[in-house]
């Protein structure tokens, strides 16, 4: 056994960076919005005082917050192991576990959406896409449903689980060392 089957982290390619600032303006411009709308429905709303329509603008910068601090914890948690011949991907919201027995018969593939733009994912239907990320439940072009965990658009490691009709797109920074596991 290698030391990454004891339970360690393969790294990821491409940066977190990228899709935090998306976050933040995603999250900063609805934000603004929102602290305009109160203050406009404040002048608009009969009877209502003006400490009313703070705690209701309070209340909603609130919820923004929680949003944008839930979304930044999974970004963070987002990340692929191996631990005890299992293939632990962890999205942004949820962990899907598969056996390294069945990714065996297909291997590992580096492939790339310019040129294989049927493996591109067009409909998110469990996860979170952001500019520079994309984590959970995807549907491709070509119809398959996949678990993507992307950071890079490029060099993304391809892997098929038969067992579940499932495919895998993962930004690994050193595929080869899953792909060794694999071979074992």
């Amino acid at each position: 056994m290698s030391d990454i089957d004891d339970g360690k982290n393969l790294a990821l390619a491409g940066s977190r960076a990228k899709p935090l600032v998306w976050l933040a303006v995603i999250m900063g411009i609805p934000l603004v919005g929102v602290i305009v709308a109160v203050g406009l429905g404040q002048a608009y709303m009969r009877g209502a005082t003006p400490e009313h329509a703070r705690l209701i603008g309070s209340a909603v910068v609130c919820a923004l917050v929680v949003l944008m601090a839930v979304l930044l914890w999974s970004l963070r948690r987002a990340r692929v192991r191996v631990d005890q011949g299992v293939l632990i991907i962890h999205t942004s919201v949820g962990t899907k576990r598969i056996p390294l027995a069945n990714l065996r018969a297909h291997g590992v593939h580096l492939v790339n959406f310019s040129t294989h733009p049927e493996l591109r994912p067009v409909i998110k239907l469990w996860g979170t896409g952001l500019p520079g990320f994309a984590g959970g439940w995807f549907k491709l072009r070509n119809g398959d449903k996949a678990v993507c965990l992307l950071l890079d658009r490029h060099g993304i490691s391809y892997l098929r689980s038969d067992a579940d009709n499932l495919t895998l797109l993962l930004s690994l920074a050193e595929p080869e060392k899953l792909r060794k596991l694999l071979e074992h």
